[in-house]
């Protein structure tokens, strides 16, 4: 649904709904005020990236400012849908106070321009901002008022998305890079069919987790990776103790059930990466993050196998088969992703889409990575099997593409049987989005 334009018909469906919910609140809470909050986005997508990380920023400036003042907070209620995400509160106390706050909330926060800010009194009249001596909206792009700009079309809305896009760089550049990381680990799971793995369809080889584990499991880690970009000084000893308190919230919030383990190594090393470039003001290239990659992870197999011998599937699997696992992929930067299954995935992204472009490298990854997870479930044999099925598929795939998803839906159906995932592939497959898209980012 992000990146999914909206029509005029959905935009003024949604503006109907919007005041019947006002009504609706104001009538259940008798003597209460209402704030809305919604995203000035000059464009038909309403619902974008840059929009999610401004939405977040509103929505914590507000609550911040309920909690300074004497106002009670009785209901909050958050949405999104293709129209744009929208929060309303219903409160108790001065309304015009309020109001007076949240025109100098838009003033003031370097994000307040796009941030849309209303609140209806008691009796559901709307208070303007003019009432309380406030000018009227300023365009992004110039001094003139913001509706005589939008009325003549002044500005197009490349020229504004490109000036939002560098506000949300410059002022919410952690919360954009945490909501790529959110999105790539949905994106993952939310792709269906997944051979093995938990789908919209089904719960893959698992019987302990399903789409609702993995989404409770992303909430858990979310807040952690903010604290990947903002640890000081970034080293492997530092990310890997935010990775452990992860862990636990993730082990928290699914009941003991592995979901994100691996992907939480690779996000922390990513993030750290990330931060490195953005505190020496570097381009964030793919080459930069790889670098760092590498750097941050230097001697991991060293000292996590050969020396400490952990008792983990990836010691197990280093020990019992050479194969350096995941600390291996991490040691060489992810080459694995940088330089196979990324440009992969683009190239098959131009040729059909992002969708099917993904479960082509789902199948590209499968072939090619000494997945441990594989290897706990099936040992080598199961391993091996895996590899050269998913190697023949792909081969007839991209000779005839069409036959994509009746290969997925009987590879899936075959690894179910077996009791095979190929867990280790989602993670690098999630991580593969996830450098995708941090090209469109640039410090």
């Amino acid at each position: 649904m992000i990146g999914t334009p909206a029509t005029l018909e959905q935009i003024l469906a949604n503006k109907e709904r919007r005041f019947h919910k006002q009504q609706e609140l104001l009538k259940r809470f008798s003597s209460s005020f209402l704030i809305s909050l919604s995203i000035n986005t000059p464009s038909t997508i309403k619902l974008s990236h840059e929009s999610l990380v401004i939405f977040k920023s509103a929505y914590e400036a507000i609550l911040k400012l309920l909690n300074q003042t004497d106002i009670e907070l009785l209901l909050v209620d958050s949405y999104q849908h293709i129209t744009g995400a929208e929060a309303l509160w219903v409160c108790k106390g001065d309304a015009k106070a309020l109001k007076i706050a949240t025109c100098k909330l838009e003033e003031e926060h370097p994000l307040g321009r796009l941030m849309d800010i209303d609140v209806l009194d008691v009796t559901g009249t709307l208070l303007s901002r003019t009432q309380f001596g406030f000018k009227k909206r300023r365009c992004l792009l110039c001094d003139e008022q913001a509706i005589i700009c939008a009325k003549e079309r002044r500005h197009s809305y490349e020229a504004l998305n490109s000036h939002i896009k560098a506000l949300v760089h410059e002022h919410a550049f952690d919360d954009s890079i945490a909501l790529w990381c959110e999105r790539a680990m949905q994106t993952e799971v939310e792709l269906t069919p997944k051979p093995g793995l938990v789908d919209r369809a089904n719960t893959g080889a698992h019987t302990d987790m399903n789409i609702a584990t993995f989404y409770a499991s992303i909430k858990a880690i979310k807040p952690f990776i903010v604290d990947f970009l903002r640890v000081k000084p970034v080293t492997f000893d530092a990310l890997r103790r935010i990775g452990m308190l992860c862990e636990k919230a993730m082990f928290r919030a699914t009941n003991g059930v592995n979901t994100h383990k691996g992907m939480i190594f690779c996000l922390a090393l990513s993030c750290g990466a990330v931060a490195k470039i953005k505190q020496a003001q570097q381009p964030l290239t793919r080459h930069a993050i790889q670098q760092e990659i590498k750097a941050l992870s230097h001697g991991l197999v060293e000292k996590d196998l050969r020396l400490a011998k952990p008792d983990s599937a990836g010691a197990r699997f280093f020990y019992e088969t050479g194969s350096l696992g995941i600390r291996g992929e991490a040691q060489s930067g992810f080459a694995l992703v940088f330089e196979g299954s990324l440009p992969f995935f683009e190239s098959q992204k131009a040729l059909f889409g992002e969708d099917k472009a993904l479960k082509m490298t789902l199948l590209w990854l499968m072939a090619r990575l000494e997945d441990s997870t594989l290897w706990s479930r099936g040992g080598m044999e199961g391993l091996t099997y895996v590899k050269q099925k998913a190697e023949k598929i792909l081969a007839c795939v991209i000779q005839k593409p069409e036959a994509l998803e009746a290969y997925l839906w009987a590879f899936d159906e075959d690894l179910i049987q077996r009791h095979l995932s190929p867990g280790g592939s989602a993670d690098l497959l999630a991580l593969t989005w996830l450098f995708a898209h941090l090209k469109t980012v640039n410090l």
